[in-house]
C-alpha cells in the first residue's frame, strides 16, 4: 500500500499553497493544491475556522411544520437538534443533555411534547429548559433552572435552515444571500417547494471535492447521461455568476419549454426563459443546490476525515406539481424520483472519489480551468479568505 504524502504535511505550507493559487486571476487559475484535500492539520484548520465559524445547512423548515416538530443533524462533531416552537420559530440546541452529556434526541426526525434524557430521565421543553430532573433534590444547591439545553443560532432563508456553532457570527444568511436571491433565485421562490424526501449517502472522498464537482457543469454532458445531460443545455449557453465572498452560481436554459426540467403550466412565479432555467448555486461552504422550474434538489456536506464525508441530500417540488400527484400514486411517483437522483449521485460518485484519489499522487501537473469551472475558482478564494495563517 502506497502512503499518501499529502497527509502530513504541515498547516503553514498548505495555507501559503492555498494564498498562492487564490493570488491568480481566473484566467490564469489552476485547481486548487492536492495537499487542501489530505492534510490531517489543514483539516483541523477547517473544523475550527470553516465549520466552528459559518452557517450551515441542516434541512428544510418545511420538514418541522408544527410545534414539537425535530430534525437532528451533526455539524464539526457537534450534534444539533432543531425544534419547531409554540410561537412557530425555530431554535436550535446541542443535542446532548445538561446531565452528562448523553446524546438526547437519537432520532432523525420526529415529533415530541418533550425531550426525556434515557440515561437518566432528565427531561426539557421543547424550548430546553429543563423540566424533570429525578432526584436530583438530594444534592444541595441544585438549581433546575440552571441546567438547560445549550442553545444555538438558528436561521431560515428561502425555506432552509441553517445553524452556527459561532457564538457571534459575522453575519446573517438573509444578509449576505441577498444579492443571490434578488438577482436570481428569488424568483423561483423556493420557500414554497414542499420537501418530499431526505436522504444520507457516505463517499470515499474529501468533501470539498464533491464541493467542486457540483459546482461545475462542463461534466454534464459526459458523465450524466442517464440523467441531467437529457435537458440537452448547450456548455456555451451556461452562465456564470457574479464573484461574492458568500456564493456562487451558474444557470442555464434548456431548448424544451414543457416536461422534465420546465416550468408547471401553472407556475405564474417564473417569466420568459426562466421558465425552463436551471441555476446550480452553492452557498459557502458545503450548502449545494439545483434548482429547477419543477423541483429543487439540495445537498449539505460534511467531512469524516481527509478521506471520507457525508452528504445529506433531499428532494423538494413546487406545490402545483405535487397538487397533479394523485394520492394513489404518490408513492410511485416518490420512488421514481428518488431512482432518478440515485442514478444521479451514483454518476457522481465515481467522479468525486475519482478526484480524491488522483489528488493524492505526489506528482501532478498544474492543472487548469474550462471557462465556465469559474465557481470552482471563487470557492477556492472563499477557502483562501477564511482559512488564513
Amino acid at each position: 500500500m502506497h502512503r499518501n504524502p499529502h497527509t502530513n504535511t504541515s498547516l503553514a505550507a498548505v495555507l501559503q499553497a492555498l494564498q498562492s493559487t487564490a493570488a491568480a486571476s481566473f484566467a490564469e487559475a489552476h485547481p486548487l493544491p492536492a495537499v487542501v484535500n489530505h492534510s490531517l492539520e489543514f483539516l483541523d484548520c477547517e473544523r475550527r475556522a470553516v465549520f466552528e465559524q459559518e452557517w450551515i445547512c441542516v434541512g428544510r423548515e418545511d420538514e418541522i411544520p408544527r410545534h414539537g416538530d425535530f430534525i437532528t443533524h451533526e455539524i464539526a462533531g457537534v450534534p444539533i437538534l432543531v425544534v419547531r416552537q409554540r410561537d412557530h420559530e425555530v431554535r436550535a440546541f446541542v443535542n446532548a443533555c445538561a446531565h452528562r452529556f448523553a446524546c438526547l434526541v437519537p432520532e432523525s426526525k420526529g415529533s415530541a411534547k418533550r425531550f426525556t434524557c434515557r440515561y437518566h430521565a432528565w427531561t426539557y421543553a421543547i424550548s430546553g429548559e429543563l423540566v424533570r430532573a429525578p432526584y436530583m433534590d438530594m444534592k444541595t444547591g441544585f438549581d433546575q433552572a440552571e441546567h438547560r439545553l445549550r442553545p444555538l443560532q438558528a436561521s431560515v432563508w428561502e425555506g432552509f435552515l441553517y445553524v452556527t456553532l459561532a457564538q457571534q457570527p459575522a453575519m446573517q444568511p438573509s444578509e449576505v444571500l441577498a444579492p443571490l436571491c434578488d438577482q436570481v433565485v428569488g424568483r423561483y421562490d423556493m420557500a414554497c417547494y414542499q420537501s418530499v424526501l431526505r436522504e444520507s449517502m457516505v463517499w470515499q472522498a474529501n468533501w470539498k471535492n464533491l464541493i467542486e464537482n457540483f459546482t461545475e457543469s462542463y461534466h454534464v454532458p459526459i458523465a450524466h447521461g442517464k440523467t441531467f445531460a437529457q435537458h440537452n443545455k448547450a456548455l456555451a449557453n451556461y452562465v456564470c455568476g457574479e464573484d461574492s465572498e458568500h456564493y456562487c452560481y451558474h444557470y442555464a436554459a434548456q431548448p424544451a419549454e414543457s416536461g422534465p426540467g420546465a416550468a408547471h403550466p401553472q407556475n405564474d412565479r417564473l417569466n420568459d426563459e426562466w421558465r425552463r432555467t436551471m441555476v446550480d448555486f452553492c452557498v459557502f461552504p458545503n450548502h449545494l443546490v439545483t434548482l429547477m422550474p419543477d423541483y429543487l434538489w439540495y445537498i449539505t456536506v460534511q467531512p469524516l476525515g481527509t478521506d471520507k464525508m457525508q452528504a445529506t441530500w433531499g428532494l423538494a417540488v413546487p406545490p402545483e406539481v405535487m397538487a397533479e400527484v394523485a394520492a394513489e400514486d404518490y408513492d410511485d411517483w416518490l420512488a421514481e424520483f428518488k431512482q432518478y437522483l440515485e442514478v444521479a449521485n451514483e454518476e457522481d460518485r465515481a467522479l468525486v472519489e475519482a478526484l480524491h484519489q488522483g489528488s493524492a499522487s505526489p506528482v501532478l501537473p498544474a492543472g487548469t480551468y474550462h471557462p465556465i469551472e469559474r465557481n470552482l475558482w471563487q470557492f477556492g478564494n472563499y477557502l483562501a479568505r477564511v482559512c488564513k495563517p
